[in-house]
């Protein structure tokens, strides 16, 4: 077959999206590599991302060179796809070609999250209205949708009023790294670390609810506490944290950390003694399947996908309860067993849910069954 992909965020987004593309991509060019794959986007700033692409037969990268980069994005990739005669388009960021009704291949698109319209407040309006006209575009002419998910796919139910038949769930894999039996032979532990601390890593925004971690920690004895490492980016909700983390006179235990690299990162969750991320939702929630693939016990949020990603061994909590974090950080900070019992079990749950060769074969019969 050949596949052709929507590689904007492939080549030019380092998180998010952009790793969910790149590890697609690396795990099909891995399981399947006897077909052929056609990655375009209008820009490439990644360029050692093209460079190892570089070195496939069966990969061809295709940009807008002069050519408006918006419009060939959404108009006039047309003529491209069409040129290269391909078996299916993916869109795999929410997105298909506008007007695409004269394409000659089937077309698939990825829904990572509908999260404008379960938490209208983290959002602006002309954000959520632009959201809206692309989501239910692709939804209405896919034909096959991705849900990351059975949380998002029930949210594309509920809100698109989208035919079941039409949505396949399958789940988002990790980077390769988090497979290794030994993440941190990678990259070692930086030395002024401490040999025990606990983990929150993501984006640094009010819907990942840090504050509700920080305020946890405020209701913690100062003897029980362990360092708490903030892993994320930001710029004013930073701000805000940190006055947050002042106001509590929590300095000397909560610590937030920028700008960390992806390939430190599982080294950093193999060391914690547990991650806390209290989310108020999520399309999957993928610090939480990283994590229990490094073995560390979870303690999230009952709500959204986050039940799918932490599994049946995962400790939950009301995200809205201050209380009820700090005495889940208790609990599996005093109870070796318990937190030995977590480590073992969320590892194999994860293994097993969110293996790379068992979502690129799904993603793979998905392909085939489409054309």
């Amino acid at each position: 077959m050949k596949i052709g992909f929507d590689a904007k965020r492939y080549f030019n987004n380092r998180t998010g999206l952009g790793n969910y593309s790149r590890t697609l991509v690396s795990n099909l060019l891995k399981f399947h590599a006897k077909d052929q794959y056609v990655l375009y986007s209008p820009s490439i700033e990644l360029t050692e991302e093209k460079t190892k692409l570089q070195s496939y037969d069966n990969v061809k990268i295709q940009t807008a060179g002069s050519k408006n980069h918006a419009i060939w994005r959404s108009f006039e990739i047309k003529k491209d796809i069409n040129r290269d005669q391909l078996d299916i388009y993916h869109g795999l960021s929410h997105e298909l070609p506008r007007s695409n009704e004269n394409l000659q291949c089937k077309k698939i698109v990825t829904i990572h999250d509908l999260i404008f319209k379960k938490h209208p407040e983290f959002f602006p309006y002309i954000d959520r209205s632009f959201y809206h006209i692309k989501c239910k575009h692709s939804l209405n002419t896919a034909d096959k949708i991705i849900a990351i998910s059975e949380n998002t796919r029930n949210d594309i139910i509920e809100y698109f009023n989208i035919n079941p038949s039409k949505i396949e769930v399958i789940y988002q894999a990790c980077q390769n790294t988090y497979y290794l039996p030994d993440k941190s032979s990678t990259v070692p532990l930086p030395k002024s670390f401490p040999s025990t601390y606990n983990l929150s890593v993501g984006s640094l925004e009010p819907r990942k609810n840090i504050n509700a971690v920080i305020k946890a920690y405020s209701q913690i004895s100062e003897k029980d506490r362990i360092p708490l490492f903030l892993i994320g980016n930001g710029k004013r909700h930073k701000k805000l944290l940190q006055k947050n983390i002042n106001h509590f006179k929590l300095q000397k235990s909560i610590h937030i950390l920028s700008n960390i690299s992806s390939e430190l990162l599982p080294t950093l969750y193999e060391n914690a003694q547990m991650l806390i991320y209290p989310s108020l939702y999520e399309g999957f929630g993928l610090p939480v399947a990283e994590a229990l693939l490094c073995s560390t016990p979870v303690i999230t949020s009952n709500n959204s996908s986050l039940l799918e990603a932490g599994g049946p061994d995962s400790r939950y909590i009301d995200p809205y309860d201050a209380e009820s974090i700090a005495h889940a950080i208790i609990d599996i900070q005093s109870n070796t067993e318990l937190s030995t019992s977590m480590k073992t079990k969320g590892l194999q749950y994860a293994t097993e849910k969110f293996g790379p060769k068992k979502l690129t074969d799904q993603l793979m019969n998905l392909y085939k069954d489409v054309k």
